[in-house]
């Protein structure tokens, strides 16, 4: 019988042109605003309607644990930078799954590209010991996110 009630946050996959990209520490989904618009009709001076306009996203931030074998995420990153515009745009999936494992709820993003790449921040004297590790940052823009129950 299914569980009810909230997805936990701690279970997550990041798929890139439906390839599973495995690593990911955090993931900050984008929050996602529309424009508000007033509206007043000539024989209603005092009051205005509120219309809705536009349709606008923060980014979508992804941070990873700096591995070696980081080649897809780097050639992505790479196609940006050197303005090749078909390998740039890509479509990027976060998945939450449920306590058991499996996929429960999509957030999908269509023609993600990224627009900044942070490299890990490093300090000997952190005091982290040998659980410290490097994590890389990607902020990825995007057109389009559409939330999907799986």
């Amino acid at each position: 019988m299914p569980e009810h009630g909230p997805l936990p946050s701690t279970e997550f996959a990041v798929e890139l042109d439906g390839v599973d990209i495995p690593g990911f520490l955090e993931v900050k989904l984008p929050t996602q605003e529309t424009d508000e618009q007033d509206y007043r009709e000539g024989d209603d001076p005092k009051h205005s309607k509120k219309l809705f306009g536009d349709v606008h996203y923060t980014p979508l931030v992804l941070a990873r644990g700096a591995e070696e074998d980081n080649e897809r995420l780097d050639d992505w990153r790479k196609a940006v930078a050197n303005g090749d515009a078909e390998e740039a745009r890509k479509n990027i999936a976060v998945v939450i799954q449920d306590k058991a494992g499996e996929s429960a709820l999509r957030f999908e993003f269509t023609n993600a590209w990224i627009r900044k790449y942070e490299p890990p921040a490093l300090n000997a004297q952190a005091g982290g010991g040998p659980e410290a590790i490097a994590v890389e940052t990607y902020t990825v823009e995007f057109e389009e996110m559409e939330r999907k129950n799986v």
